[in-house]
């Protein structure tokens, strides 16, 4: 129903169905609890106010109501033009690579950007291209 994180300097306090429970404030930054973040005992609800909201939100649990989360979308991964080029040659390992969801494309596409020195991206490459044919996922070994 309702969780709280506590810090040295402040608090928070979230209510997972805050937006279907009246009286919760709205609060803008997800990030920082159903009331932003609490910082004095002056910005706590009150006693009253926050059974309330228990009860309501403990209704809202028993009637089996849900909140649909909003999920960002992340861009398609940018392949690095190493990757790209070495994939061109190898026909298999380009067809597996289409086929992969777009998260293991993109842990592929960042374990050779990362690479800092052109050997270490060179040799990235040559094992991405590998494992990529044998239809292995960036963390197969795990």
């Amino acid at each position: 129903m309702c969780a709280m994180a506590a810090f040295k300097a402040h608090c928070a306090l979230i209510f997972w169905k805050a937006p279907l429970i009246d009286g919760i404030p709205a609060n803008g930054d997800k990030s920082r609890g159903s009331f932003g973040r609490i910082t004095s005992m002056k910005e706590l609800p009150t006693k009253k106010q926050f059974d309330g909201w228990i009860k309501a939100a403990m209704k809202l649990n028993d009637a089996g109501i849900t909140v649909k989360r909003e999920r960002g979308k992340k861009p398609e991964a940018r392949v690095p033009k190493e990757l790209a080029t070495a994939l061109a040659k190898n026909k298999k390992a380009t067809a597996v690579f289409a086929k992969f969801p777009p998260g293991q494309r993109r842990e592929y596409c960042e374990w050779v950007s990362e690479a800092k020195r052109e050997e270490t991206k060179a040799k990235r490459v040559a094992q991405a291209v590998e494992w990529i044919a044998e239809g292995k996922t960036r963390n197969w070994k795990y």
